[in-house]
C-alpha cells in the first residue's frame, strides 16, 4: 500500500504546486467599458503557464489584446505589460499581470461599396436591410458591424427562398497608416425560390383538410414565416404526435422546391389526467379524452370531466372539418354541470352545435345554437328553465407563444337571445364581453382585463342561474370570495345580477430571473341598477414563470367591505 502512495502522493504534490503557482490575476489600466470587457474575454481563452514572466506568454497577452480591440477600429494601441507576484495568506503565489492600454486613434470607414445583385436586388426588403446597415462612409469601423451585416443578408436571403445567395466580393482593408478601412460587400441573392408540392412520408386520413391549412399555393414564392406558421397549425390540430417539413432541394423541379412533411400520427386514443389548485374552487381533477381521427373525413372526438368539492362537469364534444380542422369547422357538443357553492345549487344538462370560421383579420367567429336545461335553487327560490338559445360570438386571442406570456391579448363578445316564440320557456337577451391585456416593457409587466355584460329581462328570478351575473374570487375582484358580489334577496342571499362591470389593473416588476413581485387593484359589481356600493380591492404578491406556466400567489384587502378581512388568492396556469 506505502509503494502505490507514494507516486500518488508526488503526483499530487507537483499538481498542487504547479496549480498554485499558476494564479494570474490580469489588471487592465487605460480602458474601461466594452473595450475592457472584450480584451479581458480573449485573455480568458488563454492557457495560463506556470511562470507568467516569459516572453512568448507575454507576446501572447499582447496580441489577444491588440486583437480584441480591432473589434472597436483601434488598430494601432500602444501596449505595456508587467509582471510582478505576490503570495498571498493560504501561502500561494499570485502573478499580476499589468497590461497599460493606449487606444490611439480610431479607425473610420473612408470607402464603402456595398452592392446587391441578383432578383433580390430590387426587393424592398433587401434595400431595407441595406439602409440599415452601420457601414456608411465616416463611422467608425466596427467588425461586430461588418460580420451583422453579413448574417443579416444570408438569414434574409433564407427566409424568403434565395437558396442559392453567395458573397462574390466580402472584405474590409484596412490602412493603418491614416486609420483608415475599406469595405467591400457583394451579395448576389440569386433566384427566388417557390414552394413545390407538399409529399407526405405516410398516408393521412382526410389529407384535402390538412393541405387546406396552407396558406400558399404551388409556385407562391418561398417564404418560411408561412411554413413554420403551416408547421404549427398541423401541431395544433391534434392529429399528429409529431410534425416536420423540410424543404426537399434535392427533388427540386426548376424554382419549385417540395416541402417533405414528416409526421408521426397521435395513438387512436390517449387520455391525460391531473390535479390543480384553486382558492375558488379548492383542489380540483381533471381527466381528458381524445380520439383525434374518428374516421377518413378528419372528425374527432373529446370527452373532458372536471371535478371539484363544489362544481363537478362532463362535457363530450364531437368535431367535424368543413374547411380545415383548425379555423373553419363545426362541433357539437353535450354537456352535464353540478354546482354547489355560496347560495347556488344548480344541475345543468346542455347540448348545442357551433360553427366556426377564423375572418382575415385573425377573429373566430362562432354562431351557435344549444339548448339549455337548468333546474335548481338560487338564494330561496327554486327554479327551472329549458331555453333554447341561438347566437354569436367573436373572440381573438394574440401572444407571444409559450406558457409564460410576455406580451399578449384576448378579445371576446357574444351575443345570445332566447324566446317563447322558439317555445323557449322564457324570453331573454344577453351581451357580454371581455378583454385581458398583457404587455411587459424592459422586464416592467402591466396586466389590464374588463368584464361588461347586461341581461335584458322582464325579471332576474327568470334567467337561469348560469347566465345571471356574479363576480368576485381570483379571476375578478379578488380580496372577495368566489362570486360573492351580486344583489341579495331580503334574506341576504345571492340572488344574481342583470349587469356587470369589472376592471383590473397590476403591475409587475422583476426582483430575480423568473420572479415578479405584483401590486394591483380591482373594482366592479354585479348588480340590477348600479344603485350598490361598487366593491374594490388592493393588494399585492408574487409571480413565478413556472416551466408549467405562471404560479401566482396573491394577498389582497378588501376596500369596501365591512369585514375588513385580507384573502389569500392561489392561481396556476396561463393567462390568456
Amino acid at each position: 500500500m506505502r509503494i502505490l502512495l507514494t507516486p500518488l502522493c508526488a503526483l499530487l504534490a507537483l499538481f498542487y504546486s504547479a496549480f498554485s503557482y499558476a494564479l494570474i490575476e490580469y489588471e487592465i489600466d487605460g480602458i474601461g467599458g466594452d473595450e475592457q470587457s472584450n480584451v479581458e474575454i480573449y485573455l480568458e481563452a488563454l492557457d495560463a503557464p506556470k511562470d507568467a514572466n516569459n516572453d512568448d506568454y507575454l507576446a501572447e497577452v499582447k496580441k489577444s489584446s491588440a486583437a480584441a480591440l480591432t473589434v472597436f477600429g483601434y488598430y494601432q494601441p500602444i501596449i505595456d505589460i508587467s509582471v510582478s507576484s505576490e503570495e498571498q495568506e493560504d501561502e500561494e503565489l499570485e502573478q499580476i499581470v499589468t497590461i497599460v492600454i493606449n487606444l490611439g486613434a480610431q479607425t473610420f470607414i473612408t470607402e464603402s461599396d456595398i452592392q446587391l445583385s441578383g432578383e433580390g436586388s430590387t426587393s424592398p426588403r433587401f434595400i431595407t436591410l441595406l439602409d440599415s446597415f452601420s457601414l456608411s462612409k465616416g463611422t467608425v469601423l466596427e467588425h461586430a458591424n461588418y460580420e451583422s451585416a453579413k448574417s443579416s443578408l444570408k438569414s434574409l436571403a433564407r427566409r424568403y427562398g434565395y437558396f442559392d445567395s453567395k458573397f462574390t466580393k466580402a472584405s474590409v482593408e484596412v490602412t493603418s497608416l491614416n486609420n483608415s478601412a475599406s469595405i467591400s460587400l457583394w451579395f448576389d441573392t440569386g433566384p427566388r425560390y417557390q414552394f413545390g408540392e407538399l409529399v407526405f412520408n405516410n398516408t393521412l386520413p382526410a389529407d384535402k383538410f390538412v393541405k387546406s391549412l396552407k396558406s400558399f399555393q404551388v409556385g407562391d414564392p418561398f417564404d418560411a414565416r408561412k411554413l413554420s406558421e403551416f408547421n404549427t397549425d398541423l401541431s395544433e390540430t391534434g392529429y399528429f404526435k409529431s410534425i416536420t417539413i423540410l424543404p426537399e432541394f434535392a427533388a427540386k423541379q426548376g424554382l419549385n422546391v417540395p416541402l417533405q412533411v414528416i409526421a408521426s400520427m397521435r395513438p387512436e386514443d390517449s387520455f391525460n389526467a391531473g390535479l390543480g389548485f384553486t382558492t375558488d374552487e379548492g383542489i380540483r381533477g381533471k381527466f381528458r379524452w381524445t380520439r383525434p381521427w374518428v374516421n377518413q373525413y378528419g372528425h374527432s372526438i373529446e370527452g373532458n370531466i372536471v371535478a371539484s368539492i363544489p362544481k363537478q362537469e362532463a362535457s363530450l364534444t364531437y368535431k367535424i372539418p368543413l374547411e380545415d380542422p383548425l379555423y373553419n369547422y363545426m362541433s357539437v357538443q353535450s354537456g352535464y354541470k353540478m354546482l354547489d357553492q355560496n347560495d347556488t345549487d344548480t344541475t345543468q344538462y346542455l347540448i348545442g352545435l357551433n360553427r366556426h370560421w377564423r375572418l382575415k383579420s385573425d377573429w373566430m367567429r362562432t354562431i351557435f345554437i344549444r339548448y339549455d336545461h337548468e333546474e335548481g335553487r338560487q338564494g330561496q327560490q327554486d327554479f327551472s328553465n329549458a331555453l333554447i338559445i341561438p347566437g354569436i360570438s367573436y373572440s381573438r386571442t394574440r401572444t407571444n407563444a409559450g406558457v409564460n406570456t410576455t406580451w399578449g391579448d384576448k378579445l371576446m363578445g357574444s351575443f345570445e337571445v332566447s324566446n317563447e316564440w322558439w317555445l323557449s320557456s322564457d324570453d331573454l337577451v344577453k351581451v357580454y364581453g371581455q378583454a385581458k391585456i398583457i404587455r411587459t416593457y424592459k422586464g416592467h409587466q402591466f396586466v389590464a382585463s374588463a368584464e361588461l355584460g347586461a341581461i335584458q329581462t322582464d325579471s332576474i328570478y327568470s334567467v337561469p342561474s348560469s347566465m345571471r351575473f356574479f363576480t368576485g374570487g381570483d379571476q375578478s375582484i379578488r380580496g372577495f370570495d368566489y362570486e360573492s358580489i351580486a344583489p341579495e334577496d331580503s334574506q341576504g342571499y345571492l340572488v344574481g345580477g342583470k349587469y356587470l362591470a369589472v376592471g383590473s389593473l397590476e403591475y409587475r416588476f422583476p426582483i430575480a430571473e423568473n420572479w415578479k413581485l405584483a401590486m394591483f387593484t380591482d373594482v366592479g359589481t354585479a348588480t340590477d341598477d348600479f344603485s350598490e356600493v361598487i366593491s374594490s380591492s388592493v393588494g399585492g404578491g408574487i409571480v413565478w414563470a413556472s416551466p408549467v406556466g405562471p404560479i401566482r400567489l396573491y394577498v389582497a384587502k378588501p376596500i369596501t367591505n365591512e369585514i375588513n378581512a385580507f384573502a389569500i388568492h392561489f392561481m396556476i396556469g396561463p393567462e390568456l
